[in-house]
């Protein structure tokens, strides 16, 4: 108890010692021209009704620092001086490297890794809100953006800043009108709203203050299957102590990991830059402000106003600080005492040097260290303040002061475990450079999508190589985009001494406490189309598309709104000529250039799954039809089932009845009969999965046989058990795995047996045994509450008797059924 109040204690002293140090707003960076309405120095002597001074050692150097809560910037972005921050548009390079290239080929290409595939780079031109249409053929406004090369981007957006700064009554015809050809990617209406937001803030490269940037994390970080979910947060957050571990040292399951939730508190606040309030953060700030400038240093010593009596406050600081140092290093020695007389005890004489021994010891000498160093600063303190009160103050005094406080602030800032990226669980809290605390805790991010890539950088130790739209849809005829990002390990940054000399290098065999994921090694995160964008827009990356894609949906003529562009201009425009004199007075979204599709071309925005009734049809990117809708967008859209509808257990929907017909369904078909089963609840694979599952396993097989693919791993446990077992049995042959053949064949159904015995019979012209047959594989099916479940895999009680059925069929078959006229008419019975 006494030992947390004197933590207590001294958090509140240097707490409140450096809040008092500090009451502007902002602060001054070296090299940075102060504020013109900068508080007056807190060197100078107390006014008449003003608030008391800090009191400062003298030639002690001083600088301004940000309040220990700065405050937030919620108006218009503020630069460090008062203004506005003016806009900066970000420049997209147009070309990428030759090694991205290859790896995003050989990954995204659909004519397999054998072969080359160009992709296009593009970016973010503009956007245009389709509205509904009047007949109600649209059910709602469609968001649509607009992508096309970084050079007509960035001509684009030239033309409509041209306009907005023209003057009133120009002629649309004018230079301001831009006509180019773009892919339009329409975001569903569920989602439109956010995703515009998130994007308009990127698009502007405009710093955010904490509690706007906080109320925009909620919009990415709350999307159901979005990339925010699709990252590998618990097998690629680096670990380097191992804490991710069970008692076995077994890698921890994913649900039991701390990755996602780290990444999530630091969306909504959690170790901010600059803004920490832990005991080493606030030594860090006190230091901070100890350091100064030469100039500065020479303005204070030459201050003659100085008090000398706030020589006497800090030192008393500093002394109660090193009082607690030395209980606390002698509560330690005390316990290290009790470790070692404990493991001395319990030690036999024959093993007198145990390691339990040796540890104690070791870490008694180490805590008698401490106290005897905490005891000499005590003591060269104590010493200063009794010449400081015996004699005036000399530069050697000072200087001896000044040393002592900053020793003092270096102990309390220093960590014996630091963590290994920021907001860490079980680490104490990062401690933040000159430049976090100065510069950075005030406007830190543009947008929520460059705190995603710091958060990427540091917790996952990787980098964004390349984003890129790709098909989704496996519909025949349904042209559906979604974003992937590339990801790869980076290295682990390490240095030596060779030779008396420091050499730093990159080790690319440490996998930081993940198992298999060393540096150089790459993963697909699969998003959202409007992700990709934002990811692509603040990471500085063209975004890349296959040429296919763009020859085929990427030609649509489309060219400045001047209708959007001339309201956005009278709304935001001033003076008589009524025109925007810069474009920090827009809002994020007016700076996303307004365009439309130019002429009658009609771009009616579809949903997949639709029917496709032209070839132009099949041409145009239709929104996805499985897209889960955030909760704060309203409610769904889609259709509720009514909770009165009475539902069996178990689906007793089962089109696939045979191992043929199951052979000709195409990737359109099953993709389809997934659509249809009710069973299913996830997402569909995307062509570029069900192609990679097809390579992988390609090498396992005869030449002529096709592999399972990922869509049939998801289909096969939805249907009938015997025509799962039946393909099961057929693949395993075709890998030359006989042994395991044989056991799903030991282990098939009394159902499926029956069925198979039937066929052989038929086959040999037995056709009384086989309808037999037949008619008891139809009694085991009726037997069977689920036919999609192999036996044993749910309840048994859920089935029904095999006797009482068995009465039940007999009973029907001595029925005479004209003894009840027609009443028996169309009713069907086993």
């Amino acid at each position: 108890g006494l030992r947390l109040w004197l933590w207590m204690l001294a958090l509140g002293c240097v707490a409140a010692f450096a809040s008092g140090l500090s009451a502007a707003p902002l602060h001054r960076v070296r090299g940075r021209r102060p504020f013109e309405d900068r508080r007056r120095s807190i060197s100078q002597p107390r006014r008449s009704g003003g608030r008391r001074p800090t009191f400062v050692p003298s030639g002690v150097r001083i600088r301004s620092l940000p309040s220990l809560f700065a405050s937030d910037v919620n108006g218009p972005p503020d630069n460090g001086l008062g203004a506005p921050t003016k806009w900066r548009r970000i420049a997209i390079p147009t070309e990428v490297d030759y090694f991205t290239k290859t790896q995003i080929s050989d990954i995204f290409g659909s004519v397999g890794s054998s072969e080359w595939t160009e992709f296009v780079p593009l970016a973010l031109a503009g956007r245009w809100s389709q509205r509904r249409s009047e007949d109600g053929s649209r059910p709602g406004d469609v968001e649509t953006i607009f992508l096309s090369s970084p050079e007509q981007s960035e001509t684009i957006a030239d033309a409509y800043e041209r306009y907005l700064k023209s003057k009133d009554g120009v002629d649309e015809t004018s230079s301001a009108r831009v006509e180019t050809t773009a892919l339009p990617i329409p975001i569903p209406p569920t989602m439109s709203n956010n995703a515009v937001k998130l994007l308009s803030q990127a698009y502007s490269n405009t710093p955010l203050s904490k509690s706007v940037l906080l109320s925009l994390n909620s919009l990415l970080v709350n999307r159901d299957g979005g990339l925010f979910d699709n990252l590998p947060w618990s097998t690629w957050s680096v670990d380097p102590d191992l804490k991710e571990r069970d008692a076995a040292g077994n890698v921890a399951e994913g649900k039991f990991t701390m990755g996602k939730r780290v990444a999530y508190q630091r969306f909504m606040g959690k170790d901010w830059q600059g803004r920490s309030l832990s005991l080493g953060n606030l030594a860090n700030r006190v230091r901070f402000l100890l350091e100064g400038s030469e100039e500065d240093a020479e303005n204070e010593v030459a201050n003659d106003s100085v008090s000398g009596d706030g020589t006497d406050d800090w030192n008393n600081l500093s002394q109660r600080l090193l009082q607690l140092e030395v209980k606390e290093a002698r509560m330690e020695v005390a316990e290290c005492e009790r470790r070692l007389a404990i493991s001395t005890t319990q030690t036999t004489a024959a093993n007198v040097d145990s390691v339990d021994v040796k540890d104690a010891a070791a870490q008694l000498e180490t805590a008698r260290g401490q106290l005897e160093e905490a005891e000499t600063s005590l003591q060269e303190l104590t010493t200063v303040m009794q010449l400081a009160a015996d004699e005036k103050s000399n530069k050697n005094l000072r200087r001896k002061t000044r040393s002592l406080l900053v020793h003092i602030l270096d102990r309390l800032a220093e960590q014996e475990n630091p963590p290994p990226y920021r907001g860490a669980i079980g680490y104490p809290a990062k401690l933040d450079s000159e430049k976090e605390t100065l510069e950075d805790s005030v406007l830190p991010y543009t947008s929520p999508y460059e705190l995603l890539l710091e958060i990427v950088d540091e917790q996952l130790n990787s980098e964004v190589m390349g984003c890129v739209l790709e098909p989704t849809s496996l519909l025949e005829g349904n042209l559906v985009l979604g974003g992937a990002l590339l990801l790869r390990r980076k290295g682990v940054a390490k240095s030596t001494t060779l030779a008396g000399e420091k050499v730093s290098y990159m080790d690319d065999e440490d996998a930081l406490g993940n198992e298999g994921i060393l540096p150089r090694t790459m993963y697909v995160v699969e998003c959202f189309c409007d992700e990709a964008v934002g990811v692509a827009v603040a990471s500085r990356k063209p975004l890349l598309v296959e040429g296919e894609v763009c020859d085929r949906a990427g030609r649509v003529p489309v060219e400045l709104d001047v209708r959007r562009a001339a309201s956005i201009r009278r709304e935001k425009g001033g003076g008589e000529e009524n025109r925007v004199e810069g474009t920090e007075s827009l809002s994020f979204a007016q700076r996303v250039p307004p365009l439309r599709p130019s002429g009658e071309y009609d771009l009616s925005s579809q949903s997949e799954g639709e029917r496709v009734s032209s070839e132009r049809e099949s041409n145009l990117v239709r929104i996805p039809l499985t897209t889960n809708p955030q909760p704060f967008d309203g409610p769904d859209q889609g259709p509720q089932p009514s909770s009165s509808t009475r539902r069996s257990v178990f689906s007793t929907f089962n089109p696939v009845k045979s191992l043929d017909e199951y052979d000709q369904l195409t990737d359109d078909g099953k993709a389809r009969l997934l659509l249809k089963l009710e069973s299913f609840a996830g997402p569909l694979p995307r062509p570029r999965a069900v192609r990679a599952s097809t390579r992988a396993a390609d090498g396992d097989y005869e030449s002529g046989t096709a592999p399972p693919s990922a869509l049939d791993d998801i289909l096969l446990p939805l249907v009938d058990e015997s025509v799962r077992r039946r393909y099961l049995v057929r693949d395993a042959e075709r890998r030359g795995a006989l042994e395991e053949a044989e056991a799903l064949r030991r282990e098939a159904s009394p159902r499926q047996s029956a069925s198979e015995d039937a066929e052989r019979a038929r086959e040999e012209g037995l056709n009384d045994e086989a309808d037999r047959l037949e008619e008891e594989a139809r009694l085991y099916a009726a037997l069977r509450a689920d036919v999609t479940q192999d036996e044993g895999a749910y309840d048994r009680f859920l089935d029904r008797d095999d006797w009482y059925e068995r009465e039940t069929r007999a009973r029907i078959k001595r029925l005479d059924k004209s003894k009840f006229g027609t009443l028996l008419d169309g009713v069907d019975l086993p």
